[in-house]
């Protein structure tokens, strides 16, 4: 075993896929992971294969061989949908081992690093073009065997995400004392805001959808998004169709203009079916929906970062605390309707974004 992945598996893998190329001489090297327990290698193979690089995923060993594959049942019906996803080339369930397309080093967030938000505003227009066809080809080209299908953002799930914040951000990592009456009154502030959410109507959700999960060949746009990659899709489930946009345009890893995220939210309303518009609503209650979405979304997303920090040793979750933090002020401060919850909540957000500005990694 070198690095967590089985040598003679990966090289057995490879000998398959291109019999020309000599297995014994790849270069294997493990990717920068996130915050799953999946792990990633590119393999550079000899000269004699027909591709100069394949990225191979090692997904845990609790994945049951007898079952399908979340990454792969979802895979199938996002390229049904002509979703720009990477190219699977061989799957080793016996190993937990997926061969994929690889799909290089640069991320959205990257982009926007390197050239700057606004540069990059053509490529968030196709990522809200891309998420238009995950939300109505997508959904229409699910099945009885559709894994996502049978999963949902409910108030049962969106509680939980909410309950997660609490033990692994609020208690875990930023140890602040909160009584069990206290907790219950912010989730009771939480609750009809969840149940508005979970009354929308439902079309596919990516689950995860923002700047580190769609990857850049490309600046220029190509038939079928063919320059992008979409990534870390095996979680999607039914939901309403402000979250995944939420999770774009309120993303905890790259802020963007008050104006951009208003051009994009028309944008996808722009590119949206008749079908996914009246899923919307009233377009004139649209910026409202989004803020729901973009709250919940925010708050399970610090909870992460704690959990990350806290729990897994992954201290450089930490610097995306405060600017979620600042997000969810944005939000408290646009929407009168929040401003119980955001009494209650606001201090603990506070608490956790400077706990985290001071002990962030350099």
């Amino acid at each position: 075993m070198t690095g967590g992945i089985d040598l003679a598996a990966l090289r057995a893998g490879l000998a398959f896929l291109f019999p020309a190329a000599d297995p014994m001489s790849a270069k294997v090297s493990e990717l920068a992971g996130d915050a799953s327990t999946r792990r990633y290698y590119r393999v550079r193979i000899s000269p004699g294969a027909s591709l100069p690089s394949v990225v191979v995923m090692r997904y845990p060993d609790d994945a049951s061989p007898e079952e399908e594959l979340p990454f792969l049942n979802v895979h199938r019906y996002l390229t049904a949908a002509g979703v720009p996803v990477p190219a699977v080339y061989l799957s080793d369930p016996k190993e937990n081992l997926l061969f994929l397309e690889d799909a290089g080093d640069t991320m959205l967030e990257d982009a926007v690093r390197a050239h700057g938000a606004r540069a990059c505003l053509p490529l968030y227009e196709q990522c809200v073009e891309i998420l238009v066809r995950i939300q109505s080809e997508g959904t229409r080209a699910l099945d009885g065997k559709a894994i996502p299908a049978r999963l949902a953002f409910d108030v049962a799930k969106y509680t939980g995400e909410i309950d997660f914040f609490f033990r692994h951000a609020v208690r875990e990592y930023g140890g602040i004392p909160l009584s069990d009456r206290e907790e219950r009154a912010i989730g009771d502030l939480f609750h009809p805001f969840l149940e508005q959410l979970s009354a929308f109507p439902r079309v596919l959700a990516h689950r995860d959808y923002h700047s580190r999960n769609v990857m850049v060949l490309g600046s220029a746009k190509t038939p079928g998004h063919r320059n992008l990659r979409i990534l870390d899709f095996q979680d999607a489930r039914m939901g309403n169709v402000f979250y995944d946009l939420a999770s774009l345009l309120r993303d905890s890893y790259v802020p963007l203009p008050e104006d951009a995220v208003s051009d994009l939210r028309y944008a996808w309303r722009h590119a949206a079916t008749a079908e996914l518009r009246g899923a919307a609503g009233d377009p004139g209650a649209f910026a409202w929906r989004f803020d729901l979405a973009a709250l919940q979304r925010n708050v399970k997303a610090i909870g992460t970062f704690g959990n990350q920090a806290h729990n897994c040793g992954k201290r450089i979750y930490l610097r995306f605390i405060p600017p979620t933090v600042a997000h969810l002020r944005g939000n408290f401060e646009r929407n009168p309707p929040m401003r119980a919850l955001a009494g209650r909540l606001l201090p603990i957000l506070t608490a956790l974004g400077e706990k985290a500005a001071a002990e962030s990694p350099s």
